[in-house]
């Protein structure tokens, strides 16, 4: 009997002419008798994905003009490349027995924990025993687990190609390098190793059930008398094949395949299976091994519906044709016919070329609203790159279009997952500040975090942000204890740990109290997570992530699943660092589609995208290494090795994703996009692209282009602005009553050189926060150098100790305390710090024999006319010493670099200028009035090469008396400018003295303002 074949043109919508020619008896003779709803059920329609089944039963219900109706039975074939056969309700519907005697299968999890484990145990085998050599392969959990997924898709690769284990016994370890002759070896280990533990839980591979089921398919499909039809589908996997086969030499079944290819010649057609060179990476490489096998000839094939009008199948079968036959494009430029059809074809065709990844997805976001502005009119992207996907979805979230990406979201990216993986990290990392508050302001699976925000918030200002409290939350309860020690401590106007601008002050005892209150709750849901600390059975580690997500209101029933599967896993050994990264492979394979109800345009893979039908399509990411994608290396064989064994080679992907671009161009109107740039490198254009280019000719192709300039045109014109109206330099004039009457000399510097910082810290009472996690940076380094260094001359004010070094190194122990949570910051600094001491108890030492008294750390202020009311200055002198000669002289220490003498004559550092001028005006307590100061000495304290550095500043033809006056003269003055409310704190006011960025430049906006942002510009005298 010949084989009953039809074909359905690329251009036609495939599910529509499929159900209007099976309704209409043009499949399956004497199908349907009737349209009785019994008499339409008989029939048994096979398509390969789960979607096409759905869309095929709206269209069924369609072409009946109704919304319910028994419909045949329809079955998917698969998933990607068909590799998920799903027959088992076919065989318990219809073959119990047999159904009955084929074992489950061992997949998902339960699978690849056992895998992991023996490769774990090989990689330990194999380890290099002498030291310093680099192992081949990582022996540790994680890679353990990526390299069982790999070798799952290979076992299910040749259990798929029907190659048997005893192959490999045919390869050559000789003919390849080392690495894969010690996989060769592991494979032949488990070749023997796996049966076993197959048979132990009476299981077996999931690739081998599906070959089962289909086999036990095709024999009851042999002897069934109802209608079997199989649509959609290339037949590339040899069990489907025999399916396929099946159906199409049935009395009742008919074989419906897609876009077969009745344009290219038979010359062309016959180099495709060429058993010298086959065109393994050609769009009809499957289908033309699938006839082949059948056994009936291209001619035979019946076409179901006319193509297009638009006539494109003819032009994608020139761009594509065999590589052999490619001589014959000579031809097309005088082929008047070719010529005719190619302008019709390329009339609907529009070509993007975007600049980078981020431009081609605005500009096909761009396209995809525009078709949505037609009511009915339907549009989709369909593009291998996930990425490119979501981004397109978020940019049209902006317009409300709502978007059916139906390839869903891996289960590890959605919220539910995310708050999952930062339980399992906050464990990991021992409650580090960035994962814990990662989880803490996480929403989970609901629209709001679980946490009350306000105590989140509190939580991290007063521990989370500066440095790294002790770990483990019993470390974080102690932190939140010692800064409410603290708080109060400097509430009662005592000595503390914080600086009076410290924000923290700020806080309540009913703000601490909600902080430690959300601590402790926490600390008790995440208890058993947090104990885990050696390594454990993964179970173990599931089961009490398990407990603490549940706890903490995370856990989902997809969740649930993956936890009940770890938890039942073989053994497999590993810390909390290994479990954290396990969990995270371990729900990236599980997508959920979640589709929004009212979707009017839809993203699609390369597989989704198949059998489906819209006016518009986008098919975006046309590079090489994305559409058609990089070929993918092989973890345990060798391209030599996989094509001795009759492995699927690179090439056969490539020619499944030429079908598929095949298909693609069969819409109504198709727009092919590209990006220039893809991570920052050059992209090489699709050679799908570059062949349709080379048929079309460069008139033709220019005219695409600029139809694609367009969009590109109208996404770049998206953001711009009519008229950029640059902000203004900004002049706060806050009234009389709310400027400050109070600075440190240190602030008198910010005063002068960038009043706006003044206005922000001390008028909006804006005080900047800590970076969270920060590391020790070089203000806490001077700090705890400072603060020894005060402490020391403080305790032995009248004389230094015997052994001076020894005592100011004890100090130092405790003021660099906080360093041992910081241990490569302490092996750096105190060394330095011992460098430092030694060089300052020999200048104290010098020092002090030619003083009769040190003032240490000791606080002074004077007052200064403001309007009509008065201005305190205040100041904190590092170390203040009464010569011999009864003049004074004025130390400053600073670890950093000191200013320059002419920053200081200049009055633009006046720190110890004021310092002097207080001096002079008794401002310092036990210090009379009328001080001379001989000399103002900055010590810079390093610890490099020069441990120490004395700088004395010189004035020219002037004395340190002259210029503290001058400086309080020049302070006064200023200070009598702000007094008026119309003087404003002006931003960078002597930018050119200003070698750093300031705290608040970003709330003056100095880089919208300013073409140099500041950094350079005299400005405001």
């Amino acid at each position: 009997m010949k084989p009953n074949l039809f074909t359905i043109s690329a251009s036609a919508p495939f599910l529509e002419v499929l159900v209007d020619a099976l309704l209409d008896g043009r499949l399956v003779k004497g199908y349907p008798a009737s349209r009785e709803p019994l008499e339409i059920a008989r029939a048994t329609l096979y398509l390969p994905t789960q979607r096409a089944c759905r869309v095929a039963r709206d269209v069924f219900l369609k072409q009946l003009g109704t919304d319910a109706a028994i419909l045949p039975r329809i079955v998917p074939l698969g998933g990607i490349d068909e590799d998920d056969i799903a027959f088992a309700e076919a065989a318990k519907a219809e073959l119990p027995e047999q159904a009955l005697t084929i074992p489950e299968a061992m997949s998902g999890l339960s699978r690849l924990m056992p895998l992991s484990a023996l490769i774990l145990k090989w990689a330990t085998t194999i380890a290099p025993k002498q030291r310093g050599h680099v192992p081949l392969v990582a022996s540790n959990p994680v890679t353990a687990f990526r390299l069982a997924q790999d070798l799952a898709r290979l076992m299910d690769d040749m259990t798929t190609r029907q190659v048997p284990w005893g192959a490999l016994d045919d390869l050559v370890p000789d003919e390849h390098d080392r690495y894969w002759d010690l996989t060769l070896g592991f494979l032949k280990f488990i070749r023997e190793q796996w049966p076993a533990i197959l048979a132990g839980g009476n299981r077996i591979e999931p690739a081998e059930r599906r070959d089962l089921l289909i086999k036990a398919e095709t024999e009851r499909l042999a002897k069934a008398s109802d209608p079997i039809i199989a649509a959609g589908s290339t037949g590339s996997i040899p069990a489907t094949a025999t399916l396929l086969d099946t159906i199409a030499k049935l009395p009742h079944g008919a074989v419906v395949l897609p876009g077969l290819d009745t344009d290219l010649d038979d010359t062309s057609w016959d180099a495709i299976l060429s058993e010298t060179d086959a065109s393994h990476g050609h769009p009809q490489f499957a289908l033309a091994s699938l006839i082949k096998r059948i056994g009936i000839m291209r001619a035979d094939i019946v076409t179901l519906a006319k193509p297009a009008p638009h006539g494109r199948e003819r032009v994608t079968s020139e761009a594509l044709r065999p590589a052999l036959a490619s001589q014959l494009w000579q031809a097309l430029p005088n082929d008047t016919a070719f010529g005719t059809r190619a302008d019709a074809a390329i009339k609907d065709i529009a070509v993007i070329e975007a600049a980078n990844a981020e431009e081609e997805a605005l500009a096909i976001a761009v396209t995809l609203r525009e078709a949505v502005e037609t009511p009915g009119k339907t549009a989709a992207l369909v593009t291998p790159d996930v990425a490119l996907g979501r981004r397109v979805a978020a940019l049209l979230a902006r317009w409300n279009v709502a978007v059916d990406d139906s390839r869903g979201q891996s289960l590890a990216d959605l919220p539910e997952g995310v708050f999952a993986r930062l339980v399992a990290d906050v464990a990991r990392h021992k409650f580090a500040p960035i994962p814990l508050l990662s989880l803490l302001k996480h929403p989970a699976n609901k629209s709001e975090s679980p946490f009350d925000p306000h105590a989140v918030s509190v939580l991290e200002r007063a521990v989370l942000r500066g440095t790294r409290p002790t770990e483990g939350s019993k470390g974080l309860i102690g932190a939140l204890d010692d800064i409410r020690a603290q708080i109060e401590l400097g509430r009662a106007g005592k000595a503390c740990g914080l600086h009076r601008s410290d924000p923290r002050l700020a806080l309540s005892d009913a703000d601490l109290d909600a902080a430690s209150a959300l601590m402790v709750a926490l600390q008790h849901h995440m208890a058993p997570l947090e104990q885990l600390t050696d390594a454990q059975p993964i179970g173990v580690f599931a089961a009490k992530h398990a407990e603490a997500l549940t706890a903490l209101g995370g856990m989902t029933r997809e969740l649930q699943t993956t936890f009940d599967e770890l938890t039942t896993a073989e053994a497999l050994d590993v810390t909390a660092s290994d479990y954290a990264e396990l969990f995270h492979l371990a729900i990236a394979d599980r997508t959920i589609h979640r589709a929004p109800a009212d979707a009017r345009v839809r993203i699609f893979g390369l597989l989704e995208a198949r059998l489906q039908h819209v006016d518009r399509l986008v098919l975006g990411g046309l590079v090489e290494a994305v559409w058609p994608p990089e070929a993918q290396a092989d973890a345990w064989l060798s391209r030599p090795m996989r094509r001795q064994l009759g492995l699927d080679l690179p090439e056969r992907r490539i020619g499944l994703s030429a079908h598929d671009f095949a298909q693609a161009l069969g819409a109504r109107e198709v727009i092919l996009s590209r990006p220039a740039k893809l991570g920052g490198e050059p992209t090489v254009a699709s050679r799908f692209v570059q062949r349709l280019a080379a048929v079309l000719g460069d008139v033709r192709w220019k005219a695409a282009q600029q139809t694609g300039a367009h969009y590109v045109a109208l996404a770049r014109r998206l953001d711009e602005a009519e008229t950029v109206t640059p902000a203004q330099r900004p002049a706060p004039k806050p009234p009389f009553e709310a400027r400050p009457r109070r600075l440190s000399v240190t602030e008198v510097e910010d005063l002068l050189r960038d009043p706006y910082t003044i206005y922000a810290r001390h008028v909006l009472k804006l005080q900047p926060l800590d970076d969270i996690d920060a590391p020790i940076d070089a203000a806490a380094r001077g700090t705890f150098i400072h603060d020894s260094l005060a402490e020391l001359d403080q305790t032995y004010k009248d004389k230094l100790p015997d052994n001076a070094l020894a005592s100011l190194l004890d100090i130092g122990q405790r003021h660099f305390k906080p360093l041992e949570n910081f241990p490569e910051a302490k092996a750096f600094w105190w060394p330095r710090f011992e460098r430092i001491a030694a060089w300052f108890v020999m200048f104290d030492a010098k020092r002090r024999s030619g003083a009769q008294a040190l003032s240490i750390e000791v606080g002074g202020s004077i007052p200064i006319p403001f309007g009509n009311e008065t201005f305190t200055l205040t100041v904190r002198a590092d170390r203040i010493e009464c010569l011999a000669d009864g003049r004074y002289a004025i130390i400053d220490y600073k670890t950093g670099a000191p200013p320059s003498d002419n920053q200081v004559s200049a009055g633009l550092s006046p720190q110890l200028t004021l310092e002097a001028a207080i001096l002079r005006d008794g401002g310092f307590k036990d210090i009379p009035a009328g001080g001379s100061v001989s000399e103002l000495l900055y010590v810079r304290l390093s610890g490099g090469v020069e441990a120490g550095e004395e700088r004395s500043v010189k004035f020219k033809d002037s004395a340190p008396d002259v210029k503290a006056d001058e400086a309080l003269a020049e302070l006064t003055k200023v200070l009598a400018q702000f007094a008026d409310p119309n003087n404003p704190y002006l931003s960078l006011r002597h930018p050119m003295w200003k070698n750093h960025y300031g705290t608040y430049d970003h709330l003056a906006r100095i880089k919208e303002w300013s073409l140099t942002g500041g950094l350079d510009e005299e400005a405001g005298e």
